[in-house]
């Protein structure tokens, strides 16, 4: 029987502590198979994708924008239906709500004709609307001394661009807000 030794090599990779020198053709196989970068397709592919999500992303939030103002204007105008009424009870005389549509705002008046407050949602205010209306005779809201209100229940119409929004107040000065 032949017994030949078989030897077993292998090569040891590259490192500072065995101070063998660099293995300079290996390397350079690697690093030419491996580029590192983007093409110009793959950049441009990249930034297609990019805008078109921002695009999305910036109509969802202008929507939600839009529907965000619709509703805390909704609510404003509700508290100040109720602070009308508040005005009323405490001051025990008739406080109305009255609207200027053609100006986008309404005022709190006293039955003396004082003006309590007045808000706007013109271009230079906080809130911004395309149209306010109260649908009750006169455009007004108002309330007698014990906070009921004169007529039977009052409407407020309130719209922008992305919708509308009614407020309603029954007889006792309750309020909600609903989808127009």
């Amino acid at each position: 029987m032949n017994c030949a030794s078989t030897v077993r090599t292998h090569e040891v990779p590259w490192h500072p502590t065995n101070h063998q020198s660099q293995p300079t053709d290996r390397m350079n196989r690697i690093r030419t198979g491996n580029q590192r970068g983007f093409t110009l397709v793959e950049l441009l592919i990249g930034l297609t994708i990019m805008s078109v999500v921002g695009l999305i992303a910036n109509t969802s939030f202008r929507n939600f924008r839009e529907r965000t103002i619709l509703n805390r204007a909704a609510q404003v105008v509700a508290a100040d239906a109720a602070m009308t009424r508040t005005y009323a009870i405490r001051n025990r005389a008739n406080v109305s709500l009255v609207a200027d549509e053609s100006n986008q705002r309404y005022e709190i008046r006293d039955a003396a004709g004082n003006v309590l407050k007045t808000r706007w949602f013109d271009a230079e205010s906080d809130i911004r609307l395309g149209s306010l209306d109260i649908v009750n005779t006169g455009d007004s809201l108002t309330f007698n001394s014990r906070g009921m209100l004169v007529s039977a229940f009052g409407i407020i119409d309130i719209g922008t661009d992305s919708g509308s929004k009614r407020v309603i107040v029954n007889g006792l000065g309750r309020h909600r807000v609903i989808n127009n």
